[in-house]
């Protein structure tokens, strides 16, 4: 028996142990109360405030001091009351000597709701049985959990999860060490048309076991053993089986576990190191490139160092995609930064290879734009307009091209309202985020736009571009599916239909739309999924990203996805 004392303000039990015998000792061991009776059947102790002792064997250590500052302890029986849990949190000041997982301790101390865990602030541990006993983690389904009260039946218990989950996000990786899991695949935002709404309720989030934010050593990010450069790196997709460790407190949305062993990722989810080969005889993205501002600390990069980053990212991104025709989101609204960019891309591809499409109005305004750039050697730009309709934020830009071969169509890229900066009245959320009136008015001024350029043109074919801030099943996109055309992201299998992933749920804001005599000369249309399924610590700022981190690669060059086109153009 033994009697390990912290150095904290002592109470009467303290001041008690402090002269009591082993076989007083042993009957606080034997009257201590059981985690369940503390834990209770509520989502608060009815002890709190309280001082107690209670016991348990020990199944997680936390110790550390950027750690979690405490310990787990489980009753090893329970009291197979399915609404109470048979665990408890132990909050330590201060890491006690030869304390090993499975030892069974009594612990003294107030009970305390802290962040929605109950748990006790200890002032003395008393060693109840030295030799180590194992408390089986406990089989649960993530996908079984119905309610709330079913996690918090659980809290601090050691659980393990025999299905596959799978990684939803990353987005605070780097940040707190978090990785958002779910169970029956990955998560889809419930107006992009995979499936029913799903169940918030089955997702985890799996932490580190540490308090630090912006850890040095970023966990799980890396296959074990594989080098960086191999490109195993933690994305969306990615899957385990087996997980097991504690369940700690609710927060954002999720349950959150520390493990008690190391998790096993599968990294199934590799990336793809090029565009696929689409056909066709000429090619056509779309890109979000995330605020490419030349005026640094702005809403683009914040130093030269960072700019250099970014434009390096963006560049090896439009390289690779190699495409005839591309119309870029997030410009910033100036001259600069489209005329940099491409003298950066003409010198690496040859003098004259791009050119762009005049900006006619300047963006009326915003800080933002559109723009359309070409490989002038393979494509003419025969007439080009904005659309100055005082509906839109950002015009959308529309260009007429013949090929070499004589054939021609017409592209517009648009860039419609965002769901953010929400009126307290008027176009609020409804369900489909806010301003989604402002948006559908977006989308019928752009459809009256491609019929003007289509009578001035003389060329019935359209391809709309852009970064339409709408999942497919919302209003904005049946307008435009309803005047007749064609979403080319109904070619993918259901999986591959996102470009874009917010609070864990994958959903598609990026789109390409081909009327009907265009669609029949579609050869092929990918989402390339460089950016979504990428945490974020990879992308271009210094801000907290470790530098070694940094490579001159496509993935994380911005949050959204870029899109690519194969067409067969009949001259």
């Amino acid at each position: 028996m033994q009697i390990l004392k912290l150095p904290i303000k002592l109470s009467y039990l303290l001041i008690l142990c402090n002269v009591v015998s082993l076989g007083l000792a042993q009957q606080l061991c034997e009257q201590a109360l059981a985690p369940y009776t503390v834990q209770g059947h509520e989502r608060r102790s009815a002890y709190v405030g309280q001082e107690v002792i209670t016991k348990g064997i020990i199944t997680g250590l936390f110790l550390a001091k950027d750690a979690l500052e405490g310990l787990f302890i489980q009753d090893p029986l329970g009291d197979a009351d399915p609404f109470s849990s048979d665990a408890l949190f132990i909050s330590l000041k201060i890491s006690p000597p030869d304390l090993r997982l499975g030892q069974e301790i009594a612990v003294m101390g107030k009970v305390l709701e802290r962040n929605e865990l109950t748990q006790i602030a200890a002032k003395e541990i008393i060693l109840c049985e030295e030799t180590p006993r194992k408390i089986l983690a406990r089989p649960l389904l993530l996908n079984s959990l119905v309610s709330i009260s079913d996690y918090e039946a659980l809290e601090g218990m050691l659980i393990t999860f025999p299905e596959r989950l799978y990684v939803s996000e990353v987005y605070n990786l780097g940040r707190y060490g978090e990785v958002l899991l779910s169970a029956m695949g990955r998560l889809y935002h419930p107006n992009n048309g995979q499936a029913d709404p799903q169940n918030p309720l089955p997702r985890l989030l799996l932490n580190d076991g540490s308090l630090l934010e912006n850890p040095p050593s970023i966990p799980y990010l890396f296959e074990a053993g594989a080098e960086r450069a191999m490109g195993k790196t933690l994305r969306l997709g990615t899957s385990l089986r087996g997980l097991t460790g504690v369940l700690m407190n609710y927060g954002l949305g999720a349950y959150r576990l520390e493990p008690t062993q190391p998790p096993r990722f599968s990294f199934d989810n590799p990336r793809s190191p090029a565009p696929d080969k689409l056909g066709g005889d000429i090619s056509v993205a779309s890109f979000n490139v995330l605020n490419y501002f030349t005026t640094l600390d702005l809403r683009g990069a914040n130093s030269p160092a960072e700019f250099a980053r970014q434009e390096t990212k963006l560049l090896t991104t439009l390289l690779a995609l190699d495409a005839d025709i591309i119309g870029l989101i997030e410009i910033e609204n100036n001259d600069e930064a489209l005329t940099r960019l491409i003298a950066q891309l003409n010198e690496k591809l040859g003098p004259d290879t791009y050119a762009a499409i005049p900006d006619l109005i300047g963006g009326m305004g915003d800080q933002i734009k559109v723009a359309i750039i070409y490989k002038q050697q393979r494509l003419k730009a025969l007439y080009w307009l904005s659309d100055p309709h005082s509906i839109h934020d950002r015009p959308p830009l529309a260009a007429s091209f013949k090929t070499l071969e004589g054939a021609t169509f017409n592209v517009i890229v648009s860039h419609f309202k965002s769901k953010g900066s929400c009126p307290s009245t008027g176009d609020t959320d409804r369900g489909q985020g806010c301003w989604t009136q402002r948006r559908s008015a977006q989308a019928q001024a752009l459809l009256d736009f491609a019929k003007s350029i289509q009578d001035q043109s003389q060329d019935e074919d359209v391809l709309l571009l852009g970064d339409f801030n709408s999942y497919r099943l919302e209003d904005p996109i049946k307008i435009i599916e309803k005047a007749g055309y064609v979403n080319l992201d109904e070619s993918l299998a259901e999986a591959e239909r996102y470009s874009y992933v917010f609070m864990g749920e994958l959903g598609t804001l990026d789109y390409a739309f081909a009327n009907p005599s265009l669609k029949a000369q579609v050869t092929g249309f990918q989402i390339w999924h460089t950016n979504s399924d990428e945490p974020r610590l990879l992308d271009y700022n210094l801000e907290y990203n470790p530098p070694l981190l940094f490579r001159p690669h496509p993935y994380r060059a911005s949050d959204h996805d870029p899109l690519k086109i194969g067409l067969r153009l009949a001259p």
